[in-house]
């Protein structure tokens, strides 16, 4: 029987040479949505190009509004530490509770479909829904929330939650933490599902009580889902805006004005573009830095657990 090399016509389109052409289109978006706007970015970044001053129409500056960016700007470096503040205490209690929540779901119920798609209601609103959702119940005048919080003695009569500066932020925390747990707890439990049984039979044969092998068996095993999780949401809260920016607009104040909103008002507000794109590169540079180190820090260290276990 002869090998007979089969003919352009019947081969897959693959292996044609024709999968370059395939991905032009996907590659075109790329360079037309990402790359494109972020050098453009780094462009302007080097220029004093401002709408408000016609006097800066866009000539090479350099590393100057870096250098005021790091010296001589406390409304950057104070909303990039407001918006630390969210993400560890926002993200750190979404985990908290996605966690248990997912753990309870795992352990204790049967049928997961009703319960897991309710899960998901949260995450299929739209944020800027969301922050006009809470931004009416949550109104000084007639929000529902807010005459009830009034009923009960919550709230003082002349007063309203965002107004209120000692409770604006933790508001934002709580509705940020309402929208995502359950993000963390889908994931989470798929994590948990996924979990092969052979460690935990070993471990019970062993005699390994139920704290020791939730401690010594998942936790390593879920080391890389949590790890993903964590990043995840770390970014996505980190970048933060349109709930936050429809409920407070960045006030009363400063006082819920992340390094979002803040990059908002300098390069829409104030229209300073060249200082907006710096700020605007700070903040991508920040993130991948720090993304970068959590990621070699948490992910890789898990593999080398899960494995030597």
């Amino acid at each position: 029987m002869t090998n007979r090399t089969p003919s352009p016509r019947g081969m897959p389109l693959l292996d044609r040479g024709v999968g370059p052409l395939l991905m032009l289109p996907a590659t075109l978006l790329v360079v037309v949505f990402l790359v494109g706007p972020f050098y453009y970015m780094v462009y302007a970044a080097l220029t004093d190009l401002s709408f408000a001053d016609a006097s800066h129409a866009g000539a090479f500056v350099g590393f100057d509004n870096f250098r005021k960016l790091m010296r001589n700007d406390p409304f950057f470096w104070a909303s990039f530490l407001l918006t630390l503040k969210f993400v560890v205490i926002a993200v750190g209690l979404e985990f908290l509770l996605g966690f248990a929540l997912a753990f309870l779901i795992f352990r204790f119920v049967a049928s997961q479909r009703l319960l897991t798609t309710l899960l998901l209601i949260p995450m299929m609103i739209a944020p800027v829904a969301v922050g006009l959702i809470w931004r009416l119940l949550l109104q000084g005048d007639f929000g529902m929330l807010t005459f009830y919080m009034r009923k009960v003695g919550l709230l003082a009569q002349n007063s309203a939650v965002l107004s209120a500066p000692d409770l604006v932020f933790p508001t934002i925390v709580a509705i940020d933490v309402w929208q995502w747990t359950p993000f963390v707890t889908l994931i989470m439990l798929a994590g948990m599902m996924s979990l092969p049984r052979a460690p935990f039979e070993a471990a019970m044969m062993d005699g390994a009580k139920p704290f020791q092998i939730f401690r010594n068996v998942m936790l390593p095993l879920l080391r890389p889902v949590i790890a993903l999780v964590l990043l995840l949401r770390g970014i996505d809260a980190f970048k933060e805006f349109d709930k936050v920016f429809l409920m407070t607009g960045g006030g009363p104040g400063t006082l819920t004005e992340l390094v979002s909103i803040y990059a908002y008002r300098v390069n829409f507000r104030n229209w300073d573009l060249g200082y907006g794109a710096a700020v605007a590169f700070m903040i991508y540079l920040v993130v991948l830095i720090l993304c970068s180190v959590f990621y070699k820090a948490v992910y890789w260290s898990s593999r080398k657990q899960v494995g030597a276990f």
